[in-house]
């Protein structure tokens, strides 16, 4: 009998874990941020857009001033894609904004797209008129993809900084959201966590 009604409370247990997701032991853990294949981009020329989204907690050490913080963000975000990704051409923003003024009456301002907007985790399709002024700009870029930093998020922890990063790649041509990934890092600095999440989701390759 006694056995019975432990082996009753054990069934109860499971299925209250079946139910409601599990303890945290049994949870599973989160999942890699989805790393970026850089074989098919190799030679391609891919434009990178400006920080729009950057938000951080008190005491993160980022840099104070809306231009200066996505200033500073975009400029860890391009060198961390030149040197772990040298085979792409990565137009980043300040030649994209040269673009821009080039052709004033072609190409809408890089830092006013509305980029934002693809930090949406469940949006497949690029909005208009978004995807109308990538377009634009990737005909006077000669490419196809365009690299998107959607939102940029800084947090402290107890470590140090967590960043953590919504990157976006499109076709403009289709304006499908081609791949996207979430990566996230943390150390001791602001700028070192974002550097470290870009890393993570372009590994070395063997």
């Amino acid at each position: 009998m006694n056995q019975l009604i432990r082996w009753t409370r054990r069934a109860a247990l499971i299925g209250a874990a079946l139910i409601f997701g599990g303890t945290a032991s049994a949870q599973e853990p989160p999942k890699p941020a989805l790393a970026l294949n850089l074989t098919p981009l190799s030679g391609q020329k891919i434009p990178v857009l400006p920080s729009s989204y950057v938000v951080s907690d008190t005491g993160t050490a980022v840099p104070s001033g809306r231009a200066a913080l996505l200033a500073w963000t975009d400029s860890i975000i391009g060198e961390t894609l030149q040197a772990r990704g040298p085979e792409v051409q990565w137009l980043l923003p300040p030649a994209l904004r040269l673009v821009a003024r080039r052709a004033p009456a072609t190409v809408t301002n890089p830092d006013r797209m509305g980029q934002a907007v693809l930090r949406s985790s469940n949006m497949d399709k690029v909005p208009d008129p978004l995807r109308v002024y990538m377009r634009s700009l990737a005909a006077l870029t000669n490419s196809r993809l365009i690299m998107t930093p959607a939102a940029v998020r800084f947090t402290r922890v107890a470590t140090g900084v967590r960043a953590e990063v919504d990157l976006v790649l499109a076709d403009v041509r289709s304006g499908a959201v081609a791949w996207r990934s979430r990566p996230a890092a943390t150390a001791p600095e602001a700028g070192e966590a974002l550097a470290k999440a870009i890393a993570t989701i372009i590994p070395d390759v063997d």
